[in-house]
C-alpha cells in the first residue's frame, strides 16, 4: 500500500540533480534506533544500497534529491524530500532513508514529559530563535524531542528554492527531531532560519500556514498535513548562500506529532 499527501503547489520545476550522496555522520549502526525513538514510536536509517523489505506499515521520508522508486508492477515513487506510508514492498535506495514504525501504538499525549525532551518556552535561548518581530510566547505548549545529527547530504540548487540558472550542488548538515503539541497549538508566527526545513506528520493533523506579515489576519496559505504527508520547502536561497522564508507557522489542529528535517549549511 501507498499513502501520500504534500502541497505541490511549491514544488520547484524538474532539473538535473547529482546523484545523492551518502548520509553519513551519527548514527554509525545504521540500524540502531535514533535519539528521539520512543517506547512505541522507532525511528531509524537504512544502510544506503542495501535491501530493506517492510512488514508493517511505516513512514518513509526520502531524505535526498534521488527518487525512491518502490520497484511495483505500476510505477510508484516518492519524490526527493517527500515520504509516504508503505507496507509490503521492498525499499532500494542508494542513500538512506528515514524510516518510522510504530505509528499506531504511542500515546502521544505524554510525550512532552518524556527524558530529553524540552518545552520551548522554558530555553528562552531556543525560543528567541524564532527570531524577528514578536518573540516566542513562552506559555506555549510546545515540546522537542532529543535531536539526532544524521551527517552530510548534498542536495541540488533548485530543491533549495535557487533560482532556475543556479546548478551547484549544496552540501548540508542534515539533522531529525520530533515536536509535540496538543491540539489548538498556534507554534508561532515567524520567518527567520539560516537552513532548509521540511516537516513531516507523524500523528494527528496539523497545517503549515504562510503569512504576509507576523498577523494571523494575513494568512495567505494554509498547507494541509495529514499522517504520513512532507510539505514542500518553504524557503529561497540565493548565490551568498543566504536563506528567505515567508512568515510561517505549524497549526496543530488536533494533538499532534511531527517529524523536523533541518537541512543545515556545512
Amino acid at each position: 500500500m501507498t499513502r501520500t499527501t504534500s502541497d505541490r503547489s511549491e514544488t520547484p520545476g524538474p532539473g538535473p540533480g547529482p546523484a545523492p550522496a551518502p548520509v553519513a555522520g551519527e548514527p554509525t549502526d545504521t540500524g540502531a534506533p535514533l535519539s528521539f525513538s520512543t517506547r512505541g514510536l522507532r525511528a531509524k536509517l537504512t544502510a544506503p544500497g542495501t535491501e530493506t523489505p517492510l512488514q508493517e506499515e511505516t513512514l518513509v521520508v526520502n531524505l535526498s534529491a534521488e527518487p525512491l522508486d518502490l520497484g511495483t508492477e505500476r510505477p510508484s515513487r516518492v519524490a526527493p524530500l517527500q515520504s509516504a506510508v508503505l507496507d509490503r514492498v521492498t525499499l532500494r535506495h542508494p542513500a538512506p532513508l528515514l524510516l518510522l514504525t510504530g505509528l499506531g501504538t504511542e500515546r502521544i499525549d505524554g510525550l512532552g514529559a518524556r527524558e530529553g525532551w524540552l518545552r520551548i518556552g522554558n530555553d528562552p535561548a531556543v525560543a528567541a530563535g524564532a527570531g524577528e518581530g514578536e518573540p516566542f510566547p513562552a506559555a506555549t505548549p510546545l515540546w522537542r524531542s532529543p535531536i539526532a545529527q544524521l551527517g552530510t547530504v548534498t542536495l541540488p540548487a533548485h530543491l533549495l528554492g535557487a533560482p532556475s540558472a543556479a546548478r551547484t550542488p549544496v552540501p548540508l548538515k542534515l539533522q531529525a527531531n520530533l515536536w509535540y503539541a496538543p491540539a489548538g497549538t498556534d507554534c508561532h508566527i515567524h520567518r527567520r532560519h539560516d537552513f532548509l526545513e521540511v516537516h513531516t506528520q507523524v500523528a494527528g493533523r496539523g497545517r503549515m500556514q504562510k503569512f504576509h506579515a507576523q498577523d494571523a489576519r494575513t494568512r495567505y496559505q494554509d498547507v494541509a498535513l495529514e499522517p504520513g504527508s512532507t510539505h514542500a520547502p518553504f524557503c529561497g536561497y540565493d548565490a551568498t548562500g543566504a536563506w528567505s522564508y515567508p512568515w510561517h507557522r505549524y497549526w496543530a489542529e488536533s494533538d499532534c506529532v511531527w517529524l523536523a528535517l533541518e537541512y543545515h549549511p556545512c
